[in-house]
Parts: C-alpha cells; sequence; structure tokens
C-alpha cells in the first residue's frame, strides 16, 4: 500500500483531501463525530490556524502528526473498497517531497524523520483504530514531480529550456530543465509563496485603509468571490498582489533566463489561486507557458513516478 503526501507550508494534501497544515492538542476526548486522531496518549485536531513556518519540517512533531492525520484520513477513505480489519497491521511505503534546493542535503533526514526505524503506530481516527507500519519512506523532488507529470504528454523533454515554477505556501521554487535534464546552477527556493505575499497585502491595506484582511478574505478576493469589502480594497488587494507576482517573474532577468524562449510552467497551491492574475501580466513576456491549475500536481507526480519507477507505469 502506498500513499503520497504534500506536507505543505500552508496545506497538507493527499489524493483525496487537503485540509490546512495547522495542528490543536485537545486538552478533553473529542466530542461525538469530530475529527480528531488519538497518539500517543494525546488528541489532536486540525486548525484553521495555519501553523508558525518551519523551515525545518523535521524540528519538531508537527508535521509528523500532520501526517498521520494523512493518513488516516486515506485510510478512512480506502474503506469503502478495502476491508481492513480491526488490528490490521498496515504497512505503507510513504512517498512525500522536498523543495529542490533542500532535496539533495536534507532527503535521508526528512525520510528518517518519518520511518523512525519502521516503527509501529496506533492510531485512532474517527471510531476507527489503525496500526500502521511505514515499511519505506520515498523522498521525491517537489516541483519536479509536477514536469514528471506532464512530461510525456507535453512532450518537454524534447524543449531546450524548460522553467518549472511552483508557488507554494511559503517559498516561491524553480529549476531549469535542459532537454529533461535539471540544471542545477539554475534551482533555487525563494521565500515568496503565498505567505508572504498575504503579510505584503496586509501591511499595504492596513498603511492606507487601517484594517486587517484575514488569509481567507485574501484568497476570496483574488479568485473573484462575492466579498462584503468595499471595491478600493477589493482593487488595493488585487494590485498588491499582482506586484508581488511580477517581483517573483522579475528575478529571472536577474538570472539571466529569457521568458520570452523559455517554456515556463506555472504549478503549487499559490498557482492555483493565483492563475487569473499571472495569465494578465503573462501578456508583457510573450513567452510559451502552462499552468497547472492544480493544487495536487505534486501528489500526483510522486504517485506517478513511485509507480513508474516500480515499473509498474
Amino acid at each position: 500500500m502506498m500513499i503520497p503526501i504534500d506536507t505543505g507550508n500552508k496545506a497538507i494534501k493527499t489524493e483525496h483531501y487537503e485540509f490546512n497544515a495547522g495542528l490543536a492538542v485537545l486538552e478533553k476526548a473529542p466530542a461525538e463525530k469530530e475529527e480528531a486522531i488519538y497518539y500517543k496518549g494525546e488528541y489532536y485536531r486540525l486548525s484553521e490556524s495555519r501553523g508558525v513556518y518551519l523551515e525545518d519540517k523535521t524540528e519538531d512533531e508537527r508535521y509528523y502528526v500532520l501526517t498521520l492525520f494523512a493518513i488516516a484520513k486515506e485510510l478512512k477513505f480506502m474503506q469503502s473498497t478495502r476491508m481492513i480489519l480491526s488490528g490490521e497491521l498496515l504497512n505503507l511505503d510513504l512517498v512525500v517531497g522536498l523543495p529542490p534546493l533542500y532535496y539533495r542535503g536534507e532527503r535521508r533526514k526528512f525520510a528518517e524523520y518519518f520511518y523512525r526505524g519502521g516503527q509501529i503506530n496506533e492510531i485512532g481516527y474517527m471510531d476507527n483504530t489503525y496500526k500502521i507500519g511505514i515499511s519505506k519512506v520515498y523522498v521525491h523532488m517537489q516541483t519536479y514531480a509536477a514536469y514528471f507529470l506532464l512530461a510525456g504528454r507535453l512532450r518537454l523533454s524534447t524543449h531546450p529550456k524548460v522553467l518549472i515554477l511552483d508557488i507554494g505556501g511559503f517559498t516561491f521554487d524553480y529549476m531549469l530543465l535542459r532537454y529533461g535534464k535539471v540544471d542545477w546552477d539554475i534551482v533555487d527556493s525563494m521565500p515568496l509563496g503565498v505567505i508572504p505575499m498575504y503579510r505584503s497585502i496586509n501591511r499595504g491595506i492596513r498603511e492606507k485603509f487601517n484594517m486587517d484582511l484575514e488569509e481567507s478574505d485574501i484568497d476570496n478576493i483574488i479568485l473573484g468571490y462575492a466579498s462584503k469589502h468595499k471595491q478600493e480594497v477589493i482593487e488595493r488587494t488585487i494590485e498588491l498582489a499582482t506586484d508581488h507576482i511580477n517581483k517573483c517573474l522579475g528575478r529571472f532577468r536577474e538570472c539571466g533566463i529569457d521568458l520570452r524562449t523559455t517554456l515556463t510552467v506555472f504549478t503549487g497551491g499559490g498557482t492555483a489561486l493565483l492563475y487569473k492574475i499571472i495569465e494578465k501580466e503573462w501578456k508583457r513576456y510573450q513567452g510559451e507557458y502552462y499552468i497547472i491549475n492544480d493544487t495536487k500536481a505534486n501528489v500526483k507526480g510522486y504517485k506517478q513516478k513511485y509507480l513508474a519507477d516500480k515499473g509498474l507505469l
């Protein structure tokens, strides 16, 4: 059994679920039907308040527990097609990812954080008890996973230059591939994801209108959903989000990358949020581009690469 999970700074994604990367410890047992897990004597529930950004996700237990939550949700989903017996040991291959900049140096540490010597965990979730063993942890490269997902269909390996831009929760990751091979001199993670964008927008709104916007308010405005905010607040929010995108894209001129002669692929949860602004602003660059408007592109790429490596595709 294999479960791919994208452990993002803003959200956790699996094949069937996406939830905020926030966690709270319950002082008492959860109420009936309350979504919570029981692990090592503590009850945990998901929180709408996103946790503090961690550059190193292995420094505490938060992402381990969030990953157990993700596994439990997927196992609950699987029960519609597969009987899981009480006390049955479920051996899982866990597939996760790291940004390209950190992949080579930290993948072993990240794998061990989840593997933990193959320890068996017993967790309670929604009136179910699961006995989970991690057989192996596969750490793939974020951003490249999205490339792998599209490479065959779009024949990306035939292009002289393909720039993959992954707009995530905290980071804006990019990598250049030349005829399908990673150019490691043009791989980086910049702290320019949607969380820094939220801060920049809120600062601009506070300075002009003396008010604060929640992250969900900003999301709704950018996506064009119905809003109770004044039109001038909406327009200023869009303007600041546009400034953020142009700041990100402007970095590539500094790197000597001409976006007019490069196939650019946008992916990540931030792309799904900002795709309308990207489409509008891209007119000034006039290069060929492609938007993966799917927050789960990395998860799907992890799964596809895992199956390919196993010879199952």
